[in-house]
């Protein structure tokens, strides 16, 4: 039997991540029904779009914000009940600026591989990072670290001109978990899937 390298649920949050930083949103409601079957909660969906804004923008966030909504409203409709996932809830450090630059860039240093990383050429995208980034949206406990490096490999696997950070999210992904075979093998799957 062949060894499960990632979960058909990680794949079909991948696929729905590739297809909001794509734009395609005709394959995206196709995508979202697909993982709502599989399985995938609607707070995990939440969670991954509105997320992935940091590295995709703002529209297609909410695009594809809009598209699950839209898909929930004609699943409830039509008498399906999808499974709410586990609720939000608000992280505290979003009450504390300081918390939240202080565990983002510890959470940086991870994502680096150990290795602090400031970008002193322009302090406020440092600071954004840090304390947005990396503090504010990996302090929302729908997804771990791992899987969500995983999402942003696959939002950035789908965009064009973002090559030097796509390349760093891969190595990233294994720095905060993953293996490098697990991020090679979502790699060709969304390249023949998406």
């Amino acid at each position: 039997m062949k060894e499960e390298i990632l979960s058909q649920r990680m794949l079909l949050l991948c696929a729905c991540a590739a297809l909001e930083a794509r734009g395609d949103l005709q394959r995206l409601d196709a995508a979202i029904r697909d993982a709502l079957d599989g399985g995938v909660s609607v707070n995990e969906l939440k969670d991954a779009f509105a997320g992935l804004y940091a590295y995709t923008g703002f529209p297609r966030s909410l695009n594809a914000l809009n598209t699950l909504d839209g898909v929930l409203s004609k699943r409830q409709s039509a008498g399906i009940v999808d499974n709410e996932g586990r609720p939000f809830r608000r992280p505290a450090i979003w009450d504390d600026a300081k918390l939240a630059l202080q565990l983002g860039t510890e959470m940086q240093i991870r994502d680096e591989g150990g290795t602090p990383w400031n970008y002193t050429f322009c302090p406020q995208a440092d600071y954004y990072m840090k304390s947005h980034l990396f503090g504010d949206i990996y302090a929302c406990d729908q997804f771990s670290p791992a899987e969500r490096e995983l999402l942003t490999v696959s939002a950035l696997s789908a965009m064009d001109g973002v090559s030097p950070q796509f390349e760093g999210h891969k190595e990233c992904a294994v720095f905060m978990g993953n293996t490098k075979t697990q991020v090679d093998y979502l790699c060709r799957w969304l390249e023949d899937n998406i």
